[in-house]
């Protein structure tokens, strides 16, 4: 979560790659095919702070980012399955407690 001034940059990023991605997450990143759903999603705008997510997924050959801008609204006011996807993905890997 971003606080009040502070720029997507500033957030800590989490790596994982291969095997330290926790088994739940790539079943799920798997079952969503995540990896089409490159991009970016939300309204960067819609509020100080704002929820950001992003989900960098390293392949041998490729690599996929995803940049979800308040989450939290944009499952409220879309009904757009990519997000819901992509949500459902992030909660596995927020409630992992492999972090």
């Amino acid at each position: 979560m971003l606080e009040k001034g502070m720029k997507p940059k500033d957030l800590p990023v989490k790596v994982r790659r291969g095997a330290k991605i926790p088994a739940d997450v790539r079943a799920a990143i798997n079952a969503e095919d995540l990896l089409n759903l490159g991009g970016v999603y939300g309204d960067k705008k819609a509020g100080d702070p704002m929820e950001y997510d992003n989900l960098k997924l390293v392949l041998t050959d490729d690599t996929v980012e995803i940049t979800v801008y308040n989450r939290g609204i944009a499952l409220f006011m879309l009904d757009d399955q990519r997000i819901r996807r992509i949500h459902r993905v992030l909660c596995k890997h927020d409630g992992s407690g492999k972090d």
